[in-house]
């Protein structure tokens, strides 16, 4: 048994040789000439003519680094006969008169044919170490650490110089600190986003994405957006680093309504006008554990350092009635991404829970 390629017009005793075959440089050029009906070329020929291919190139090539050139009328020529022509012209003697003997021209012109090649060779090179360079500086782009400042290039020895570095040199404060979770996780973001993403952090929002970090650097400090966007669509973005559930009326969420009834009727316990609770007393073990009952993610000692520092220098924060707007803000918008994140999922089919063969036949 043997298997056939109908393009070469060859057969091979294993289907492995055959599927070799058919990755190989002749069977794709035997495919073009079959599109256009010519006949196939056999292993010989193609080789042949691959050399042929090769041999012009080279001596394209050759030609090419090759190109006369006089040093002495300062020019150049496309061929070596037109410069063998232009040696015994009146122009080029003068020129040998002024400045030389005949003995040093044929020195100076092997030797300019010499720097020519030099010179192309060190251009090439040049052009390689600028690719390489510039390849380089694409891969150092990397994400500010945070003890550097977001819009220049001073570093500190901590997180808590670095900001107030960045408070006094550039008037940078972080919105709504006391009410940060995360100042480490915050500044590593911003660091990211200017570092690798190249966006601003005032007008980053709008679309607008620089080539490099300096261009992101030089872009703030000129147009003073040395401040950080937190309204609108852009604090879901930053949700995971604030939290905003000590505004909400009585420790409850963004969203629930003020209960009138302070009377409980579960029969265990009973809630004062006064706010006491009065508990049954076969649950007095469990009321004496005093727990919290609305635990909270406690601000970190820098985000409060750092809030300190801030009204040192006089900055306010956001008022209660703003707060309350960022905290229904974010509420509303986690909604609409869950909402959107299950349709995506439903028109996805991912909530099929067994296999089901698409096609039966």
């Amino acid at each position: 048994m043997s298997f056939t390629c109908m393009a070469c017009h060859v057969a091979f005793k294993e289907a492995n040789i055959q599927r070799e075959h058919y990755k190989t440089d002749w069977h794709r050029y035997n495919l073009k000439r079959k599109v256009v009906d010519l006949p196939p070329v056999t292993a010989d020929a193609f080789q042949q003519r691959v050399l042929e291919q090769r041999a012009q190139v080279n001596q394209l090539e050759a030609s090419r680094s090759l190109t006369p050139y006089c040093h002495y009328c300062k020019k150049k020529f496309s061929s070596e006969k037109s410069y063998e022509n232009h040696l015994p012209s009146k122009k080029h003697q003068d020129s040998v008169l002024l400045k030389g003997t005949r003995e040093n021209v044929q020195q100076q012109e092997n030797s300019t044919k010499v720097e020519a090649d030099v010179k192309m060779n060190e251009g090439k090179d040049q052009e390689e170490m600028e690719e390489d360079d510039s390849d380089e500086w694409e891969d150092q782009d990397e994400a500010i650490p945070v003890t550097s400042c977001l819009f220049c290039n001073h570093k500190s020895s901590s997180l808590e110089d670095s900001l107030k570095h960045m408070s006094h040199h550039h008037s940078f404060f972080i919105p709504d600190s006391e009410y940060v979770i995360d100042m480490e996780g915050l500044i590593t973001y911003l660091g990211e986003r200017v570092g690798q993403g190249h966006l601003c952090m005032w007008c980053g929002h709008l679309g607008r994405q620089f080539p490099s970090a300096d261009a992101v650097q030089k872009h703030m400090l000129d147009k003073g957006h040395c401040k950080m966007f937190h309204e609108g669509e852009v604090l879901l973005e930053y949700s995971d680093f604030y939290d905003y559930s000590s505004s909400y009326p009585e420790g409850g969420e963004a969203n629930d309504e003020v209960e009138l009834n302070v009377i409980n009727d579960s029969g265990f316990e009973l809630v004062l006008p006064s706010g006491a609770t009065i508990g049954h007393r076969s649950l007095n073990r469990y009321y004496r554990q005093k727990l919290n009952p609305n635990p909270r993610p406690i601000p970190s000692s820098t985000a409060i350092q750092c809030g300190n520092y801030f009204k040192a220098l006089g900055w306010t924060s956001s008022t209660k009635e703003i707060v309350e707007k960022k905290a229904r803000d974010i509420t509303f918008m986690r909604k609409m991404f869950l909402k959107h994140q299950l349709g995506v999922s439903v028109k996805a089919n991912k909530l099929q829970k067994h296999f089901r063969r698409q096609v039966d036949f």
